[in-house]
This record gives structure tokens, C-alpha cells and sequence, in this order.
């Protein structure tokens, strides 16, 4: 296998009922179709039949999951490999909501395990990179509901009553733990980060009618998915630093992954330890990026970056 260097990944894209062209319209990515909708950009995942694919350099037209086979702990680092084994832990995605998308909630770790799932449960997190005048999202439990009005809200379907709505504006972060329930009307496009499962629970049924006894036995199932925190808030407060010329925020982070941005304008050098892998998705101006001898990757630029790291 041909030495490591900084990968570029082919997007896998997602037409979907929720998204419109706003990715196509916000950045400058190339080789889009024109033809239809462009719902998600998965900008980097390894999933069964879909693996991205590189795009730059020597090892151009592999892709993921045939490099974690050949260079494994090399490529993932030794504390994700330690913690997931050979196999890539994120899903990362630019997503475009201009239409409502659906009231949800995703199982946790042992919820997944215990329905015999595939995948595990799935914590993710979400940064506005553009929002329309009025955007809110619903994210979690207002304070003072109780499980049982949760559980009404399952069968009457006003599930989105009991959810917490929160404005969003463009540098909103927003941390979903696994159970949190969420929802949004539309009008927000942000980039998502979340461990690499697709399990998902609906919190409302379309073939069951409200207040019938299957409605209720779907409701009760359905509540154990539901992370009851009442008041608990999903917004994350970034905290940045200056560093010279540069910005760093770190936004958010959690056991699964973390996320930085970078507002650079100057050369930013990141000390890679061999401990866990980066990834950066560039989302205005260029950046090139370049490894050193020393092993670290040295970093110039003069846009923005939001980077995403694993961690265990």
C-alpha cells in the first residue's frame, strides 16, 4: 500500500423529500447533477455497498473501506481502532432541509443491540451553515412534561408539542444524544456528524390511526427509544480562542467525535499523534493541506473549516 497523505473523498449523494439544491447552490462542489434533488451529500462514510471514494493522488479510486482493510490502525489511529476495530465509527454529511423533516428519534447503543440491529445507536450533531429568516428546529423535552404526556403526544399525534423549539441561525450548534427527540419545519442546510448507524425510530405513524389500540402499543414501543431529559438543552455555546491570525471554536464534543473550527488566515499546523484520524470539510474559500516529515499535518489556508475528529 502506497504511503498515507491528506485524502479528498467523492461525495455519495441523497435525493430525499426534505431537500431541495441549496448544497448546490451554497458551495462550490463539482460534477453535481442537475437533474434532481441533492437532500445530503455524504461527504465521507463506509457503509455496507457504499464506501466514498478518494479523489486526489496516488490512491485515487479507492476507497474507504478497502484502505481501513489495507492500512486499518495506520489510517483510523490506534485509540478508534482500539475502541471500534476495523471499521470506520462516523457518518459525516451536508444536509439540506428546506422542507419539513419528519419527527424522529434514534435508539442509543443498547436499545440497537437489544432489537437485534445491525448497526449501534446513534448519537449525532448538527452546525447551521446557512438558515432562512424564521428557521427553528425542535430538539429535546420542554421543561415539565412527563413521560406519560410524551407518551399521549405518540398516540394523539402531537408529538411535536412536547418537543423544545429553538430559533437557529447560521453558527448554531446543536448536540442530539441518542433518544433526543427532533424535528424541523425547514429552511436550515447544516453539516451533520454522527456515528455510523441508520437506525431510526418515527414518532408518528402514518398507518396507524390516533387513539386506536395498535396506535397505542406502536406509542409504547416507540417510548422506550425516547431520551427523557425535561429542560435538558441540546444548544452547544462554542467557546473560541485566537491564535494569531486564526480563529479556533471548539464547538461541541462527546465520546463518539468532536468538533473545531478553523477561521484561518495563516498556516495552522495539526500535530497528529497516530491516536485517531481528522477529517475537514472545507465550506469556504480553499485550503491546501500537506503532510510533514515529521508526521504532523501542516495545514494552510485562508477560509473557514469545520473538522471533525473521532475520539473514544
Amino acid at each position: 500500500m502506497r504511503s498515507l497523505y491528506p485524502l479528498r473523498f467523492k461525495e455519495i449523494l441523497r435525493n430525499y423529500d426534505f431537500g431541495g439544491r441549496w448544497i448546490a447552490e451554497a458551495f462550490d462542489k463539482e460534477g453535481l447533477p442537475k437533474e434532481h434533488r441533492l437532500s445530503e451529500t455524504w461527504e465521507v462514510c463506509d457503509r455496507p455497498g457504499e464506501s466514498s471514494v478518494v479523489k486526489n493522488g496516488a490512491l485515487a479510486g479507492s476507497n474507504l473501506h478497502d484502505l481501513i482493510g489495507h492500512c486499518g490502525e495506520e489510517l483510523l489511529g490506534r485509540a478508534v481502532t482500539a475502541e471500534t476495530g476495523p471499521r470506520f465509527p462516523l457518518l459525516i454529511k451536508l444536509l439540506d432541509a428546506t422542507n419539513p423533516l419528519g419527527e424522529q428519534v434514534h435508539q442509543d447503543n443498547a436499545l440497537a443491540k437489544e432489537q437485534g440491529l445491525a448497526d449501534p445507536g446513534k448519537t449525532e450533531a448538527w452546525y447551521m451553515l446557512r438558515t432562512r429568516p424564521g428557521a427553528t428546529i425542535h430538539c429535546g423535552t420542554r421543561q415539565g412534561i412527563s413521560r406519560d404526556e410524551i407518551l399521549n403526544a405518540l398516540v394523539d399525534g402531537t408529538i411535536r408539542d412536547v418537543m423544545e423549539e429553538q430559533p437557529a441561525q447560521s453558527g448554531d450548534a446543536f448536540l442530539l444524544h441518542a433518544g433526543t427527540m427532533h424535528y424541523t419545519h425547514g429552511g436550515v442546510l447544516f453539516y451533520e456528524i454522527m456515528q455510523n448507524s441508520d437506525v431510526i425510530m418515527m414518532l408518528r405513524s402514518q398507518e396507524l390511526l390516533p387513539g386506536t389500540e395498535s396506535r397505542k402499543k406502536w406509542a409504547g414501543a416507540t417510548l422506550r427509544g425516547v431520551r427523557f431529559a425535561p429542560g435538558s438543552d441540546s444548544r452547544i455555546q462554542p467557546v473560541t480562542i485566537v491564535s494569531g491570525m486564526n480563529r479556533i471554536s471548539f464547538i461541541f464534543a462527546c465520546r463518539y467525535f468532536a468538533l473545531e473550527r478553523l477561521d484561518l488566515a495563516s498556516p495552522f499546523d495539526m500535530a497528529c499523534t497516530g491516536d485517531r484520524f481528522y477529517y475537514y470539510c472545507v465550506i469556504k474559500e480553499p485550503v491546501a493541506a500537506r503532510r510533514r516529515t515529521t508526521g504532523s499535518t501542516g495545514a494552510s489556508a485562508s477560509g473557514d473549516a469545520p473538522g471533525a475528529s473521532a475520539s473514544s
